[in-house]
């Protein structure tokens, strides 16, 4: 996002909230966290929370993820598949490293 949509951002914000004031200092500050982020997904936000609430939203309510909710309890390959994108499997180093910890707490001698 642009320093103008932040702007622009915080300007509609005034529009709907009497109570939030604006200056450069905070226009500024804002924007460190708002250049993260792209400017429509922010906006959409900005309109849902107006609908909501009464109180001028904090940067947090603008760009936090908005949950998934589902009631569909996924399959054993959807679940399989699901995983493997999200779990990266442990190096040979860690692997071999944790089984030597294992094999010490256990008290097992591996000679070799």
């Amino acid at each position: 996002m642009t320093k103008r949509e932040t702007y622009l951002i915080m300007m509609t914000i005034s529009v709907y909230y009497d109570q939030f004031e604006m200056d450069q200092q905070k226009v500024d500050a804002w924007h460190e966290v708002f250049k993260h982020y792209p400017f429509e997904p922010v906006k959409e936000k900005l309109f849902a929370f107006v609908a909501e609430s009464p109180f001028p939203p904090k940067i947090s309510d603008l760009v936090k993820k908005t949950a998934v909710v589902s009631r569909e309890i996924p399959g054993a390959e959807a679940t399989r598949a699901l995983m493997q994108t999200q779990v990266k499997p442990a190096s040979e180093e860690v692997i071999q490293r944790e089984l030597a910890n294992m094999r010490k707490i256990l008290g097992i001698r591996r000679d070799a």
